[in-house]
């Protein structure tokens, strides 16, 4: 009748969706801006080798928290989880799973997880210079680290940032 198509269109546009969804008739995510499905794609699995922040090395096998499903067009070799907030103003949030693509070297503005010391593992843009690096946090909150010279041999790029997976609470 009238009277419910007109409830549900109230109910559609109260949950900014469609009338057709809730009915059934077409899927969530066919008009959502970068929203990528995984259903009807080829998938591979890549480890979590759990926290960024930790002090131990996080490429070791014994790392591996679980193994996440991703798209096989999207370029990560392993993921971690994120501790901590110096990255929020690139979106980056505590507890949000970073994609990492395994490289030596990343291109100077680039996110990178990075290992200093040998020990020390973490998430920062990554500013080259010919005679310093600075591992900048996204956070005005935090100071850059900037390691002058021979200081530079500290640093350690272990992949790029390509993407990132935030859990919607």
């Amino acid at each position: 009748t009238d009277v419910a198509g007109a409830k549900i269109a109230e109910f559609a546009k109260a949950l900014r969706t469609t009338s057709s969804y809730l009915m059934g008739l077409e899927t969530a995510y066919e008009n959502i801006p970068n929203l990528i499905p995984l259903s009807g794609r080829n998938t591979r699995k890549i480890p979590l080798l759990g926290t960024i922040a930790c002090g131990t090395p996080i490429l070791a096998a014994e790392n591996v928290e679980k193994e996440i499903v991703l798209p096989d067009d999207l370029a990560a070799d392993f993921c971690l989880r994120c501790k901590g907030d110096s990255m929020i103003n690139a979106r980056i949030f505590d507890g949000d799973i970073v994609y990492i693509r395994q490289q030596d070297e990343v291109e100077s503005g680039e996110i990178a997880a990075v290992l200093i010391d040998g020990t020390e593992a973490t998430l920062k843009r990554v500013r080259i210079f010919e005679d310093h690096i600075i591992l900048e946090p996204e956070n005005p909150m935090y100071k850059p680290l900037v390691f002058w010279g021979d200081e530079m041999n500290r640093v350690r790029i272990i992949g790029k940032a390509t993407h990132f997976m935030s859990e919607v609470v």
